[in-house]
């Protein structure tokens, strides 16, 4: 068993070593594992992340949104959509036209407006100036109509009747409007609308944009407030010649309430301002606004006194006024004498506290509170007749 087992090792032996007698080729390795694949990766869902809101876009100038809302208030008019021009003012909004009681609210608003409109149903309303300093806007406006509606006592005329009045808007921080104070002669528009001899004229509504005046806020304008402020002190001298010492000889003054085309020149003037201390020769004036507005000065300010002579509509009285209130728009000229003087009130004021003038609409014949009017701190084609010193 020993032999064979050797005998068949010696075979196999041979028989690697003598192929050709060559050495035998080297063996082939065997091929390497394939390589581990990678595990796959599992994305996470990523978290979304919140992004923050964009910031909201500033809000505009005051200056800039104020001429939008008094387009708004005119445009809705002349629509004749008493809803809408309500709807530029605030919920709470007040509305104070001296010589009737306040109106308050946008339903207030809008009934007194639509009864407006059932008078004159051709109604239209044109603005030929404003002036804007902060929150405050002062605008002049006409509005004129045929009288097509009764008017309670008042039948209807058929004849054209209106209004050159100024009104002084405070604005909250959206741009509507939250106080409006309104100087319109009321008694004036009543003597149109009986015919009365010496009725002012009915004034033409304008159709062209208005001049727009925004304040600079410039050491100029401060000079103008003061300076506005100085002309009571003159008028409460009762001097006629001090009086129209303030005026430039080429000057001009107009009144709303007088019915009458403006005075212009030395000798006119002096004597427009003679009349007017002839009238109240006692007068005496209360400031509650002032403002220096792009080359103008404006103020707001109340006369007390006794009323010695009849004053366009106001007949004589011989009584007194208390807080009959005025606003005036001035414009001096360079040696701060007045160049140009616009005034406005209502004479129904005036006339109901002495027993003269009687609204004929029961709920109008209540007087309006005598509160001055909030400071100023809180709160062109022009008419061709132009303004006196209140």
């Amino acid at each position: 068993m020993r032999s064979i087992i050797l005998a068949a090792l010696t075979v196999t032996t041979f028989g690697l070593v003598s192929c050709g007698g060559e050495e035998p080729a080297p063996l082939t390795p065997p091929a390497p594992p394939p390589a581990p694949s990678a595990p796959p990766v599992v994305s996470a869902t990523p978290v979304p992340v919140e992004s923050a809101a964009p910031a909201p876009p500033p809000k505009p100038a005051l200056s800039d949104v104020i001429p939008q809302t008094l387009k708004g208030l005119a445009d809705a008019f002349n629509a004749h959509d008493a809803t809408k021009f309500a709807s530029y003012y605030t919920d709470d909004a007040i509305v104070t036209a001296y010589g009737r009681p306040m109106t308050s609210g946008r339903e207030g608003i809008s009934s007194g407006l639509q009864a407006l409109f059932l008078t004159f149903s051709d109604v239209k309303t044109g603005v030929p100036r404003i002036w804007v300093k902060g929150n405050v806007a002062i605008a002049e406006s006409v509005w004129a109509g045929t009288m097509t509606g009764d008017f309670m006592s008042i039948k209807a005329s058929k004849k054209p009747a209106g209004e050159l009045q100024v009104v002084v808007y405070s604005f909250n921080d959206d741009g509507l409007v939250k106080e409006a104070r309104q100087y319109a002669d009321d008694a004036g528009l009543l003597a149109q609308l009986k015919g009365l001899k010496g009725a002012p004229p009915v004034p033409v509504v304008p159709s062209s944009p208005p001049e727009v005046h925004v304040a600079k806020g410039t050491p100029e304008e401060d000079k103008l407030t003061d300076w506005a402020k100085s002309i009571d002190d003159t008028a409460a001298k009762d001097d006629a010649v001090a009086a129209a010492a303030l005026v430039a000889d080429d000057g001009d003054i107009w009144t709303n309430v007088s019915a009458a085309p403006a005075s212009k020149g030395k000798k006119d003037v002096a004597k427009a301002e003679g009349a007017w201390v002839k009238a109240i020769p006692d007068q005496k004036w209360a400031l509650a606004n002032a403002w220096g507005i792009d080359g103008y000065a404006i103020v707001e300010h109340a006369v007390s006194g006794t009323q010695k002579t009849a004053i366009g509509t106001l007949p004589t009285s011989n009584k007194a006024i208390s807080g009959w209130h005025w606003i005036s728009v001035m414009q001096p000229n360079a040696d701060s004498k007045i160049a140009h003087a616009w005034s406005y009130a209502n004479a129904y004021e005036a006339g109901m506290q002495t027993g003269a003038l009687k609204l004929p609409i029961p709920v109008l014949a209540k007087k309006a509170p005598d509160s001055p009017a909030p400071s100023a701190s809180s709160a062109g084609k022009t008419p061709t007749n132009a303004g006196p010193k209140k």
